[in-house]
């Protein structure tokens, strides 16, 4: 990696307009957290591992950020569809320096290299085989990206196979790239290895201090009598990148400011042809249905296609009409793409799945241009207060009840940063900083304090400030009614200390700002968004507002399956309690009385993410977990 050496840590930065503003490598995970990592585990546990039989075969296509624990040994890796900006089919492994609970495997303030994250796969009987029977392992891998790139010499990604002594072997290795692309690989094994307990494993090596050096795989496959001259080019159409948002600015917004004019003239879906030759005969569809009521709100059959050979094709649907008359607080539409291509006929169920994906489109409490996903994060560099802002618009007066966003210190369990959470009026390019625009500024904050007082969102890690009204500045008055246009934000007290989770899937930099060091207002010049977002409509549900004197113990809940289809079971609760499930806005869709552990049934539920509450009658000890209800 290329090393610039700021407030004791090393980081590699992307500089534009004068060199203050920055991307750097996170130094924590933001989805590969502790609670996650329990959640997986536990699923592990149910799982029992026998010798798996050829092919074996991963594109690592899945709603699941952990490695598939029926093919693979370890959780160390994030698999994730959003950090390449090339791809062969959706969803890659990420190698970096963090481990399975997102925690750099050094905590050290000053550089420290060497292995990092690993792949490994579970045993595969190879019994009976030879040399004769070509048992070939492919793979494609890729640096950096929207990742931090690895630097060549010393930063590696390497292949090794496990002997019958118990030894890994590097059988293959590579360095940096002059030329970051996805690239593929064969790699032979000879009969040393063709035993009834095979392994192979993938492993990182490079800076240990955080999210960097970052390698991604994609599509491994390990099978006998491989030809690999005419494998070169996979039998594979898929697609590409993940579906946009149908609206035209925002990525998800309140169902309550929304009308017609929101939505995207059109939506752009990227399909990929990895055949050599020119494919026809790809028929594509899709379906939008309103999740509330179940309700089909549009289809589309499309024509027959043909793609060329290794190319990067874009088709592009109309906009279809979203109704605006529904009172739910929270509407979510589900988008089902699809494509049949003759070419696949008789490819694995596995090759096939790639030709589907789903976009769900949230109308919520808050407005975000961000789909949640960190891949940097932000700051600007050099400035020893540093301010940070996002400009919105709302169509209509609405209440400003608090600030969610992703916030990271630049190094583990740094104390240090101090920040102020603001709200701007009069908000414009390249107008002057003027502290009389600030109509609310909460003062002298640390992460620490946000964690205790405002409690977080258990989903993506993202940190709530409710508006009160002691921090009202300027004439504004609480509640804080916001109309045109606005930005909130932040300002950070010490140099370089905190960056701001950065999204670089969904470029909105024209409305992301930072104060130069001419007191100006400076529009961003880094593709990408700073995930910072409003949070407006109704007031707060209770589990995310301050609870200064909450004293009561809580419950360390235990739920399972996760995700679920029809039953929840609840474990490590005693007595009579009352339960409540919500939905991610705060409305509640479920309540009744449980006594000890048990079962609850949820099959009613529509498909989303569910936050759910127990509350021991007697005690008030209480305690919530997230889970995921599917169809």
């Amino acid at each position: 990696m290329k090393l610039a050496f700021t407030n004791l840590f090393l980081f590699v930065v992307v500089y534009t307009f004068a060199q203050q503003e920055a991307i750097v490598p996170l130094r924590m995970h933001p989805q590969k957290n502790k609670q996650n990592n329990q959640e997986y585990i536990h699923q592990k546990s149910k799982h029992k591992v026998a010798a798996l039989s050829l092919p074996f075969f991963d594109d690592f296509n899945q709603s699941e950020i952990y490695p598939n624990v029926v093919r693979w040994q370890d959780n160390f890796v994030f698999i994730n569809p959003t950090y390449p900006k090339e791809t062969v089919t959706l969803g890659v492994a990420t190698f970096d320096g963090t481990d399975a609970n997102g925690i750099p495997y050094s905590s050290s303030a000053t550089m420290v290299s060497g292995a990092a994250d690993k792949l490994t796969s579970n045993p595969i009987d190879l019994s009976g085989l030879n040399d004769t029977n070509n048992v070939y392992l492919s793979f494609y891998f890729l640096q950096g990206d929207f990742g931090e790139t690895p630097s060549a010499p010393n930063d590696l990604l390497t292949l090794q196979f496990l002997d019958t002594s118990g030894n890994w072997n590097i059988k293959w290795q590579t360095s940096a790239l002059s030329v970051a692309t996805m690239r593929q690989v064969f790699v032979k094994l000879d009969s040393a290895y063709l035993n009834a307990n095979f392994q192979f494993r993938f492993e990182s090596f490079g800076n240990l201090n955080g999210a960097n050096d970052v390698w991604h795989v994609d599509y491994v496959k390990l099978d006998k009598n491989r030809d690999t001259a005419a494998e070169r080019n996979i039998k594979e159409m898929a697609y590409e990148f993940l579906p946009p948002s149908i609206l035209k600015d925002y990525y998800v917004m309140p169902y309550h400011q929304f009308d017609t004019t929101d939505l995207a003239d059109s939506i752009s879906i990227l399909v990929k042809n990895n055949f050599i030759n020119t494919t026809t005969d790809i028929v594509d569809d899709y379906t939008a249905t309103l999740v509330n009521t179940s309700t089909t709100l549009a289809t589309f059959n499309g024509p027959s296609r043909d793609f060329g050979p290794l190319s990067e094709n874009e088709i592009k649907y109309s906009k279809f009409l979203v109704p605006t008359n529904l009172t739910d607080d929270t509407v979510v539409i589900n988008v089902d793409y699809h494509f049949d291509v003759s070419a696949e006929a008789g490819e694995p169920t596995q090759v096939l799945a790639n030709n589907s994906m789903s976009h769900k489109q949230i109308f919520s409490n808050f407005y975000a241009y961000d789909d949640a996903s960190a891949e940097r994060g932000y700051w600007v560099d050099g400035m020893p207060e540093y301010k940070m802002a996002v400009k919105y618009a709302v169509r209509n007066p609405d209440t400003l009840q608090a600030i969610k966003f992703q916030a990271f210190p630049t190094q583990v369990n740094n104390n240090l940063a101090t920040f102020s959470i603001c709200v701007w009026k009069n908000f414009d390019r390249n107008t002057i900083y003027d502290e009389s625009d600030l109509i609310y500024r909460q003062t002298n904050l640390k992460l620490a304090d946000l964690n205790k007082e405002f409690s977080n969102d258990t989903l993506n890690n993202f940190y709530y400030a409710a508006i009160k009204p002691d921090f009202m500045l300027n004439g504004a008055t609480f509640p804080l009614v916001l109309s045109d246009t606005f930005a909130v934000g932040l300002i950070v007290d010490n140099k370089e200390s905190l960056t701001i989770g950065f999204d670089r899937n969904n470029n909105h930099s024209n409305r992301n700002f930072y104060v130069d060091g001419s007191t100006k207002w400076r529009e961003s010049g880094i593709p990408g968004t700073m995930i910072i977002n409003p949070v407006v409509g109704k007031p707060l549900p209770e589990y995310l507002t301050p609870i200064f004197e909450n004293k009561n113990e809580t419950y360390q809940l235990k739920i399972y399956p996760n995700p679920t289809r029809d039953i929840l079971t609840i474990d490590g609760i005693k007595g009579n309690n009352t339960l409540q499930i919500f939905s991610l806005d705060g409305r509640m869709v479920l309540q009744k009385q449980l006594n000890n552990s048990g079962n609850i049934h949820v099959n009613e539920l529509p498909a989303a993410t569910y936050l759910i509450k127990i509350t021991e009658q007697s005690t008030n000890k209480t305690g919530i977990a997230k889970f995921i209800k599917y169809e």
